[in-house]
């Protein structure tokens, strides 16, 4: 079950994230203060949602996960080995973590975007990735081809998600804009 409040794993993450802004680059550090929410670690259900094979790639797993259990998809960070790791997992209505690619327990904090499906994947096809994933929040592709639009202006209103815990307002050494 979701905690009410920010755990201390949840504080190391948000605080490892705002170390990851940098005013005058364009990154997901930057949309995540604005428009992340906090997901409750949760085991893998045993039941109804075999976990996909491809390891390494958390991105299209997840988008593939997302579709066969109907969560929804998230990207942000995951905090693990005292480290904010880029990183795309499910969740559920109540905002637990349906991780396909790391193994139960890998995790003690995931800070992210919820997205809808519909919306990842027309951003797929309009960057034209046919046989490549590539994330809705990835640094070479917003610089090459949307140059701000979503690491600046966030992702739109229309294609999130309200799962997950909202972020303390505020809570110290968070940043809270961009």
């Amino acid at each position: 079950m979701p905690v009410d409040h920010p755990t201390r794993a949840d504080h190391a993450l948000m605080a490892a994230v705002e170390d990851r802004v940098d005013p005058d680059a364009l990154s997901a550090a930057r949309v995540i203060p604005t428009q992340g929410r906090l997901f409750t670690p949760a085991p893998w259900p045993t039941r109804g949602a075999p976990r996909p094979a491809a390891a390494g790639r958390c991105h299209p797993s997840t988008l593939r996960a997302a579709r066969q259990v109907g969560a929804v998809y998230v990207e942000g960070f995951a905090y693990a080995h005292c480290a904010a790791y880029p990183h795309a997992w499910c969740a559920r209505p109540d905002g637990t973590v349906l991780d396909p690619r790391w193994p139960d327990g890998a995790a003690a904090a995931y800070l992210g975007v919820p997205m809808t499906i519909t919306f990842v994947e027309a951003f797929q096809q309009r960057i034209l990735t046919p046989t490549a994933f590539v994330r809705v929040f990835d640094d070479q592709v917003q610089a090459v081809r949307d140059a701000a639009r979503i690491f600046t202006g966030g992702v739109p209103a229309r294609a999130l998600v309200d799962v997950g815990q909202a972020l303390p307002v505020p809570a110290a050494g968070w940043m809270l804009g961009p």
